[in-house]
């Protein structure tokens, strides 16, 4: 989930233990509890965008009975108030297009329930579309359990693979009344965010705050404190936020990583002038809130 930073601030059952079975034969199942949302290049339907929140369009009942049931590219999302939840993905339009909206136009015009299931699905619809042979032999794989694995349809193989999430690490680094925040040359004009990278094996989350900090930007950096994490399905990440503090204010950027680094001021970044010298990164992002929480303290 995006706009939440609390993974449990929803009311969704993965329900794990239902996957390797046959949904459809559970006691509590019944055809009137279904809930598909159809998807399609990554966009999802609503009903009404006069009206927030944006009433996703959970198609409901025999007719989502059908398409689960004919459709090789169903994944189950979860219980919910007692509904089963399922998404597919299709590669043409059921609906006005109109109706249709990418997750981070989504993101802050759903209420959590729905934004927690539709990113569940982009993620998992994401690794599905990189995984169609197996890593091993080569052959196809097919989806199994419910959207939830991948296994090889070679006999002698059998391989099973799960999805993968990718660890990365995000940090607002500060020193005294300063804070470090950098830019790439791909990022919309003016933009500055945290300092942030991936998890390499072999070491903790810690770890790799202070070494993608001290590679980008040469700072050294001591109190690291977790805050929060936020799933991050652009396509497949769990950003982790830290929280650290720099031993001074020397600077010897990589410019090959950033176009610039910078430390900028409370008074600075609060008077922001969000133009094409400088903005905040989206209201979404978890870098968004470490900077804002770092300032209203």
């Amino acid at each position: 989930m995006i706009k939440s930073f609390n993974a449990n601030e929803n009311n969704i059952d993965k329900a794990s233990k239902l996957r390797e079975t046959d949904i459809f034969k559970h006691k509590d199942f019944k055809v009137n509890k279904i809930r598909l949302v159809i998807a399609y290049k990554d966009k999802f339907p609503i009903k009404n965008s006069n009206k927030k929140p944006y009433q996703i369009f959970w198609l409901k009942g025999q007719k989502a009975e059908h398409y689960i049931l004919s459709s090789k590219s169903s994944i189950f999302l979860g219980l919910s108030n007692g509904n089963f939840y399922f998404s597919i993905c299709l590669n043409k339009l059921e609906y006005s297009e109109d109706m249709y909206y990418d997750l981070r136009t989504l993101n802050p015009l759903l209420d959590n329930n729905d934004l927690a299931l539709l990113t569940n699905s982009r993620g998992l619809s994401y690794w599905h579309n990189k995984n169609k042979f197996c890593g091993i032999c080569g052959h196809e794989t097919k989806m199994t359990d419910y959207g939830h694995a991948r296994i090889c349809g070679n006999e002698s193989c059998k391989n099973k693979s799960f999805p993968r999430l990718d660890p990365a690490v995000i940090m607002l680094i500060t020193y005294q009344d300063y804070c470090l925040l950098g830019r790439q040359k791909v990022w919309p004009i003016g933009m500055h965010s945290t300092l942030a990278g991936f998890v390499e094996h072999g070491e903790t989350i810690e770890q790799a705050v202070a070494r993608e900090t001290f590679e980008e930007t040469g700072v050294k950096i001591r109190n690291i404190q977790y805050k929060y994490s936020q799933p991050w399905p652009f396509p497949s990440s769990l950003m982790l936020g830290f929280h650290a503090e720099a031993y001074d204010k020397k600077l010897h950027v990589d410019y090959s990583e950033l176009e610039k680094a910078e430390w900028f001021s409370k008074e600075y970044i609060k008077d922001s002038p969000e133009n094409e010298i400088f903005k905040l990164p989206g209201k979404i992002s978890i870098a968004r809130r470490l900077i804002t929480d770092w300032i209203n303290n």
